[in-house]
């Protein structure tokens, strides 16, 4: 495909948590925003949405435009399945097309900061989405991707909120670091809900000297970003973001 290596299911793995810096306000003009004002999403616990990723550029200097249904719509199956990876890539003109979804937010709120020039929207057969950034694909021993619990770098301004009370997913690194789930993935699963999460650990390949654990948070806990988010997923494709270093 024009020198360009097949691109894997995991590909972008940043791209997969980019999502997170969606504003659900949705608007029903095309024109892209003159300014990128902090945005503040509320309720965001276990609803879902869905991605598209189209790729430009030459190998190995990748890029992929991202366009979520947050906000728009829930991103129902029907015209999700639907999709074609193929005829959306000719349709936007693109190396190749990654469908990046279902997904579930595992947050309550966020308040974001869309980078300039984002935010138009189109329609994907029947699916409006939203373009919310443009990143790079990260390439790993030659080929677009990036293995399970690799961290992997996300430039964006947002601050994400686990609400008091809520139950939380983590994994814990070999050096103690950890990272606390932001969404979970229908990608591998399908059948993937939100109850299996707490038994998840069983299921999970860890790497040695990885660990998974669930917890109910006493107080909010509130991870803020001011420029880089360090990510890492499972391989559900499960996403999860650094909370803290040991």
């Amino acid at each position: 495909m024009l020198g360009v290596p097949r691109l894997p299911r995991r590909l972008l793995a940043g791209a997969l948590i980019i999502a997170a810096s969606l504003s659900p306000a949705a608007t029903a003009s095309a024109a892209k925003p003159k300014t990128a004002k902090p945005k503040v999403t509320v309720r965001m616990f276990n609803d879902r949405y869905c991605e598209v990723l189209a790729v430009h550029g030459t190998f190995p200097n990748l890029l992929a435009d991202v366009w979520n249904t947050y906000g728009l719509n829930n991103c129902p199956s029907g015209p999700w399945q639907a999709l074609d990876e193929k005829a959306l890539a000719t349709e936007l003109g693109a190396l190749a097309v990654r469908l990046n979804g279902p997904r579930y937010w595992l947050i309550d709120r966020a308040s974001i900061r869309l980078a300039p020039g984002m935010g138009q929207i189109r329609s994907f057969g029947s699916l409006r989405m939203r373009e919310i950034a443009q990143v790079q694909v990260p390439i790993t021993n030659g080929v677009p991707g990036l293995a399970p619990y690799s961290e992997t770098t996300v430039l964006r301004r947002n601050t994400f909120t686990w609400g008091q009370r809520r139950r939380i997913y983590e994994l814990v690194g070999p050096d103690g670091s950890v990272y606390v789930m932001q969404a979970y993935s229908q990608i591998v699963d399908p059948a993937l809900t939100l109850s299996a999460l707490r038994g998840l650990g069983s299921r999970l390949q860890l790497p040695a000297g990885w660990s998974y654990r669930t917890r109910k948070l006493r107080h909010d806990l509130s991870l803020r970003t001011a420029g880089e988010a360090i990510v890492v997923q499972d391989e559900l494709m499960n996403t999860y973001q650094l909370e803290r270093r040991h």
